[in-house]
């Protein structure tokens, strides 16, 4: 019965499962090919930027296509790192053009447009382009796949007397004398072995991730929105660009949370869209926060702040930056993390394609390896006079 589950659920889902692997992969590994933030001539490589970010932003302003925004601005990491200015369409979140700027001299280092593609590909697998609907279908498909990791444990499972004799181990391996059938079934069978808990882990949090109603259940708030965003509060603000009082909120924030280090400042149409993204010390670059400033009582105030996050929230945040490999640190825990998760996308793409040519090759050749008829030997029948293979009970 857990045979027919198994198989029955892979092959309703292989396209759907085949995207998700796919994409999946192609998500962790389509942004490591792009180009990486220049360094800053070594000349003009100092401590601190000597323009400030609003002049940075003007100057990014002259190479962005017409009709975008700036929606981010990312300062300088370490001494002769450039600053990035991202651009995209006015109410956007994600940008679609990158300019980087050296900050000591506002020279335009170099411009880059953010791929389509991987906009494309995050909701191709988030949702499988089905909106209203694709979140809920997303969520059911995690829910299957961890079925079809628990069911595949299970009917891997050796006899006990593989385990005493220590035979189990041939189970995860592929042996060199496998053709056809069997090499695709073994294959099948010991990537499975090496990637069910990553693969497991994947499927549980994809689902979390997927179900709308996953957000207010974990007690995640609704976002970081700025104030007085309205519609009709349009028409009564003036025509100023929205970077417009970047530098004192930022010299705020400095001042006001000394060992706070900025990172990122999210920009928009106004100047009351400003928030800011810091990491602190006691938390680390996994848990950053959100900040806001306040000009007309002069404070920053916190939009999300890692030291009142709820057990719901941070496991929700926890699941989201290790589902979609964004771990900040330490390197190597990252790159690994950021490998495994590549490897499972892989694995469950060929695991679509295996299962599929498994199935083929078991209805085209019924009495092959894979058949359970197979094992058993089927002896033709005597013609007449021939002597019978067994004798004949007395």
């Amino acid at each position: 019965m857990l045979r027919k589950i198994h198989r029955w659920i892979g092959l309703a889902l292989i396209l759907p499962f085949a995207l998700q692997g796919l994409t999946g992969l192609l998500l962790v590994v389509l942004p490591l090919l792009l180009a990486g933030r220049p360094a800053v001539p070594a000349p003009g490589a100092t401590t601190a930027p000597g323009i400030s970010a609003e002049a940075m932003i003007a100057a990014a302003r002259t190479a962005a296509p017409a009709g975008t925004l700036p929606l981010r601005f990312d300062p300088p990491r370490w001494p002769g790192d450039s600053a990035v200015v991202a651009f995209g369409p006015a109410g956007e979140r994600h940008p679609e053009f990158e300019v980087m700027v050296d900050p000591t001299h506002a020279a335009i280092l170099r411009t880059h447009i953010v791929p389509h593609i991987l906009r494309v590909l995050h909701n191709l697998h988030a949702d499988l382009l089905l909106l209203p609907y694709g979140q809920n279908a997303t969520g059911i498909m995690g829910v299957l796949l961890s079925v079809m990791a628990i069911t595949g444990l299970i009917l891997w499972w050796p006899h006990p007397a593989l385990w005493a004799s220590g035979k189990w181990r041939r189970t995860i391996t592929v042996s060199p004398r496998a053709r056809g059938y069997r090499l695709w079934r073994e294959t099948h069978l010991s990537l499975g072995f090496w990637t069910l808990g990553i693969m497991l882990f994947l499927a549980l949090s994809g689902t979390v991730l997927a179900f709308p109603f996953a957000r207010p259940l974990f007690g995640v708030q609704g976002g970081d929105r700025p104030a007085h965003t309205r519609a009709h509060h349009a028409d009564h603000t003036p025509a100023i660009p929205g970077e417009q009082g970047l530098d004192t909120a930022m010299a705020a924030v400095q001042a006001q949370m000394p060992d706070a280090i900025l990172t990122s400042a999210r920009l928009g149409a106004r100047p009351a869209e400003q928030s800011f993204t810091i990491i602190l010390p006691a938390y680390g670059p996994n848990r950053p926060a959100t900040v806001r400033y306040d000009a007309d009582a002069d404070t920053v105030r916190f939009t999300r702040d890692p030291g009142r996050q709820r057990t719901g929230e941070l496991t929700f945040m926890w699941l989201h930056t290790l589902h979609e490999a964004k771990l900040a640190g330490p390197a190597v825990i990252a790159s690994l993390w950021r490998t495994a998760v590549g490897l499972a996308g892989a694995a469950l793409f060929f695991f679509s394609l295996s299962g599929g040519v498994m199935w083929v090759l078991r209805r085209r050749h019924p009495q092959g390896p894979g058949s359970r008829r197979a094992g058993r030997r089927r002896h033709p029948k005597p013609h007449a006079g021939a002597p019978r293979p067994f004798p004949r009970r007395q």
